[in-house]
């Protein structure tokens, strides 16, 4: 008969992984903060602005677009430009829409996105503010200079220097509008309707935020360590001034300065009280906060976030919400502890108590008594594999475990680890450069297999052929020698070989009279990839060598022999004896070759870093980006616990599918 144990057990498993994906899509909803609604601009979003009716908002991303959303979050229409979009500011009634762009161009659009006019300067704007009738607009470029524009025409009024680069700029007032600024060497200007200079104010560290009340009477500035200041708008004395967590990277302020509003590097949205700079309320987000607004009266915060992500959040909404999930939270953090131990009492009285518990235990704990006996009889033993076991727990397990664990956390080490569920998961759905590094992947995956078991086979199987086992010898060495060069010294060689002013494949082509043929051969989108893939050429990689090499020589004499008495050519006997018995050898390169391709990082990282654009991606590299460059720990090992599930499906595939219809024992 059958045993059901198998199918039994098969059950037990599912239930136990259903009821644990529960848990986690619970625990994500009771720690999530829902937004009033939620909306994906693609790529990083660094600017937000809204109408003071909340009828229009307007984003500004990394990809180039402008969106403009209603008051539900849905998209009522895009703009595109040549550029990355650093800076969007919106006239009061929504009419007006102000848009600095890295293609060097100012745009001002109506309400329905349409270009009114376009300014076109000679560097990179950074940020740009629009007043509140939409008569002026300034922009900030990142030669320093402030610009002023006419908000009918988009001629240019004035000009001014700033002592140093300038991140952040807001307007207040209509017809006798006033420009503030604020640059990277902790000064903030105050400019007149006509370019001069009516205050500075120094402060300690760089600005990356500023903004102001309606009057101008109270100005809201953070820095670069985590200040928040107000100050005088009249004379610039300091009112009060607060140290937030982390760095702050942008601020906004009601039209009344009762409420403030900061973003921060670590995803949170502080708003504080005016009077004081106490804390009232924190907005838990998923990723930095770049860019920042909120309404004139208070009731809503707009902003949007390094993942590419804008939100709109109710802030009096919000807020009770936030009380009630911190009471749910802090009932959990109690509950649950109380349940496992009261559960954990019970289970040990019925067993001292109980027939039926004496039983149970006397059966379970049988092997695992049994068991502690025989290590005890060899102590000595496993008291000298001890070191190894800690190293081994230390530097190999234990990472491994903190990374499966953080995947379902925002982790700031340091500073924050908080337990999200899947959504680091729901967020790589929406990673549109991790999907591109999956194509990506997959391409140097096939094209790996297609320089591995060609040319160091054909390599293998002519030195295999050498009759003297003196030149075979040297033959093979000759080959192997690169192996001790490491292989970023090849990458940086190769990537001066695609230089494209002096590299020796430009120079090599125009030699030739091929100019027409030269490109810049790792900036250019069509052929980026593809040269990366080239790399190594004419791809005789010395471990796949050795390994096919290794396989011939395992191979029979007899069987050689056999195949030269049969008549069969050197074609039919790699086809009928070679391959099959290299079947192993084989299935080894195949499962090396996937998990190099999953992993592919080096030759990315140090040749393109990802680019032009995002061609040359790859999901290591991602992962490198979000832990290195975007401190979003909890995203990059929730990437890595993807690609780990990814390499070990691949893996047992392979293992059980790839196999040998000759099974032969030497």
């Amino acid at each position: 008969m059958i045993s059901s144990h198998p199918t039994k057990r098969i059950r037990q498993f599912g239930l136990l992984g259903f009821a644990i994906l529960s848990l986690l899509w619970i625990s994500q909803r009771v720690w999530a903060q829902s937004p009033a609604w939620d909306n994906e601009a693609g790529d990083t979003v660094y600017s937000v602005a809204t109408a003071a009716d909340l009828s229009i908002q307007v984003v500004g991303s990394r990809n180039n677009r402008v969106l403009a959303l209603g008051p539900d979050g849905a998209t009522l229409w895009e703009f595109a430009t040549n550029g990355t979009v650093w800076g969007v500011a919106v006239s009061e009634d929504g009419s007006r829409i102000a848009v600095a762009a890295e293609d060097r161009h100012v745009y001002l659009l109506d309400k329905a996105g349409q270009p009114l006019w376009e300014f076109r300067g000679a560097n990179i704007f950074l940020d740009v503010a629009i007043a509140r009738d939409g008569s002026l607009v300034a922009a900030l470029a990142d030669n320093r200079d402030v610009i002023a524009l006419d908000g009918a025409s988009g001629q240019e009024l004035w000009r001014f220097p700033l002592p140093n680069i300038a991140d952040t700029v807001a307007i207040y007032g209509a017809e006798n509008a006033r420009v503030l600024v604020g640059t990277r060497n902790s000064q903030v200007h105050l400019l007149n309707t006509d370019g001069t200079e009516l205050w500075r104010a120094q402060l300690s560290n760089a600005v990356n935020g500023v903004d102001t009340v309606r009057n101008g009477a109270r100005v809201v500035v953070g820095t670069e360590t985590g200040t928040v200041a107000l100050i005088n708008g009249a004379n610039t004395d300091l009112i009060w001034q607060v140290q937030l967590p982390d760095h702050v990277n942008e601020v906004a302020i009601t039209a009344d300065g009762s409420l403030i509003a900061a973003g921060l590097q670590t995803g949170e949205v502080y708003v504080l009280a005016g009077a004081d700079g106490t804390t009232q309320q924190i907005i838990q987000g998923d990723a930095a906060v770049e860019a920042l607004a909120i309404s004139p009266d208070g009731s809503a915060v707009l902003w949007g976030d390094r993942n590419g992500r804008t939100r709109l959040v109710d802030r009096v909404a919000a807020a009770g919400e936030f009380a009630t999930r911190e009471r749910l939270r802090t009932g959990l953090q109690i509950g649950i502890p109380l349940i496992v131990l009261v559960l954990l009492t019970g289970f040990i009285l019925w067993i001292r108590q109980t027939a039926a518990g004496h039983h149970f235990w006397d059966v379970r704990a049988a092997k695992p008594r049994r068991l502690g006996r025989q290590v005890w009889r060899a102590r000595i033993s496993y008291i000298f594999l001890i070191p190894t076991l800690t190293l081994l727990l230390i530097f190999n397990y234990y990472p491994a475990a903190s990374g499966l664990y953080h995947a379902f956390t925002v982790w700031k080490p340091g500073v924050e680890t908080r337990w999200v569920g899947l959504m680091q998961f729901e967020q790589i759905l929406r990673d549109a450069y991790f999907w591109i590094g999956i194509k990506n992947a997959a391409i140097l995956i096939l094209t790996g297999y297609a320089k591995t078991f060609t040319v160091p086979l054909l390599v293998a199987e002519l030195i295999f052929a050498i009759r003297n086992r003196f030149v075979q010898y040297g033959i093979r060495s000759l080959f192997v020698i690169p192996l001790v060069v490491p292989g970023v010294v090849g990458i940086l060689l190769w990537t001066n070989i695609y230089d494209p002013n002096i590299g020796l494949l430009n120079q090599t082509l125009q030699a030739l009279g091929l100019e027409h043929w030269t490109r810049v051969w790792l900036g250019d989108e069509e052929t980026a990839l593809w040269s990366i893939i080239a790399i190594g050429f004419p791809w005789v990689n010395a471990f796949a060598l050795l390994i096919f090499y290794g396989g011939l020589i395992s191979i029979p004499v007899e069987l050689f022999d056999a195949t030269k008495v049969d008549g069969a050519s050197i074609w039919r006997r790699f086809w009928n004896l070679d391959l099959p018995l290299l079947l192993p050898q084989l299935k080894l390169l195949l499962i090396l070759g996937f998990i190099g391709g999953v992993q592919e990082f080096q030759s990315i990282f140090i040749t393109t870093g990802g680019g032009p654009g995002n061609v040359t991606y790859t999901p290591a590299l991602e992962l490198y980006y979000q832990a290195v460059r975007f401190n979003n720990f909890g995203l990059a090992s929730a990437i890595g616990t993807v690609l780990f599930v990814v390499i070990l499906l691949g893996t047992v595939f392979y293992m059980r599918y790839v196999t040998s219809a000759i099974e032969y024992e030497a």
